[in-house]
């Protein structure tokens, strides 16, 4: 037998030994047949045995991974707890956003107009004279002499100035550089410019 026959045989042994004293007690043993037949209905056999649920043996258990301990000064504990700390603060601060910096501009470019050619750059003074009629007489003279050609194309200009308490009236034309020096020289204008420039003694 094995101990789940056993096991079901110990109930039967009580109940028949209560069985017993029942039948000593009491004159009627009718009274146990209904409990006999219960008695009866429970399976000895080793098969009927092998019906009932088996409980499952218990799996072993898995064996702990050994646990590194190591030991600590109270300085180096203290230590220990202080890095922990920075670094789950570094961990936990949100990255910061790279910082633009704008590109540099570039400076201002200064654009020289040139001038044209043909644009007057210089007012080269003729004569001076003292009234506007004589400034007048002179242009018709120094268009009509030797010299006329270099005045093609140009405009007198008739300017009223007062040096020395007198009244004059100069008789300049508006010219190029290359006009300029060729009324310096072949007219042997009076404007300070051809003197500067030295194209009236060329």
């Amino acid at each position: 037998m094995n101990a789940s026959v056993l096991l079901r045989l110990a109930p039967i042994c009580v109940l028949a030994g209560l069985l017993v004293g029942c039948g000593v007690a009491e004159s009627d043993p009718s009274r146990f047949e209904s409990a006999a037949e219960r008695i009866a209905a429970i399976p000895l056999s080793a098969e009927d045995a092998g019906e009932a649920p088996v409980a499952a043996p218990d799996r072993p258990r898995e064996r702990a991974a050994p646990l590194k301990v190591e030991l600590m000064t109270p300085h180096e504990l203290w230590d220990a707890r202080e890095g922990l700390s920075a670094r789950v603060r570094l961990a936990s601060a949100p990255a910061s956003a790279p910082t633009a910096y704008p590109e540099p501009e570039a400076p201002p470019q200064t654009v020289t107009a040139s001038k044209p050619a043909g644009v007057a750059a210089h007012h080269v003074q003729l004569g001076a004279y003292s009234s506007e009629d004589g400034a007048r007489a002179a242009w018709r003279r120094l268009n009509g002499g030797p010299g006329g050609a270099v005045l093609s194309g140009l405009q007198p200009v008739y300017e009223a100035v007062e040096v020395g308490g007198r009244r004059l009236v100069r008789l300049k034309v508006a010219a190029s550089a290359g006009q300029a020096q060729a009324l310096c020289r072949d007219l042997a204008a009076s404007d300070p410019w051809c003197a500067r420039s030295g194209a009236a003694a060329a």
